[in-house]
């Protein structure tokens, strides 16, 4: 009976990290990445070479990106198989979310490295604008939700309709 309980305790958590740790439906009130980003470089006012610049910051993050997402896409699929076994092993399933959530640590480190990247590469005046920009990515909704807030005046602290 303790094995059965606890069996069914890491199959719910397991099913439940699966579930929450997939994409939810898109926000409506978000941008296109791109546009919103297009958006918020024309707001900064950035010269040619700062565009080079964080461009190929931003390239190199991508790059990285990339691996960490195949890491963490692998890992699931890892821990649905473990969670399928016939006797599932509560400590390998948990240290494949330990792992899950290590990589996902590494991804949101990695976005904020490359924020701070390009706030070094700003002049004074355009730190403030950006620093606004980043207080509303990283408070306004998780780093999930990329440049938050860009779709409205920078300037506007009401919160989303």
């Amino acid at each position: 009976m303790r094995t059965s309980a606890a069996l069914l305790c890491a199959l719910i958590i397991a099913g439940g990290t699966i579930a929450l740790s997939q994409p939810g439906p898109a926000d409506h009130r978000t941008p296109p990445p791109e546009r919103g980003r297009r958006d918020f470089i024309d707001k900064l006012g950035l010269s040619d070479k700062q565009k080079a610049d964080i461009a190929s910051l931003r390239t190199e993050m991508e790059k990285s990106m990339v691996g960490i997402h195949a890491k963490i896409t692998l890992a699931r699929i890892d821990m649905k198989a473990l969670a399928a076994a016939d006797s599932p092993d509560k400590s390998s399933i948990e240290g494949k979310l330990k792992e899950i959530n290590d990589l996902q640590f590494q991804a949101k480190k990695e976005s904020v490295d490359h924020l701070f990247a390009v706030y070094a590469l700003l002049t004074p005046e355009q730190r403030k604008t950006f620093q606004k920009q980043m207080m509303a990515r990283l408070s306004g909704g998780g780093m999930g939700r990329r440049w938050q807030g860009s779709h409205r005046d920078m300037s506007d602290n009401r919160a989303p309709d």
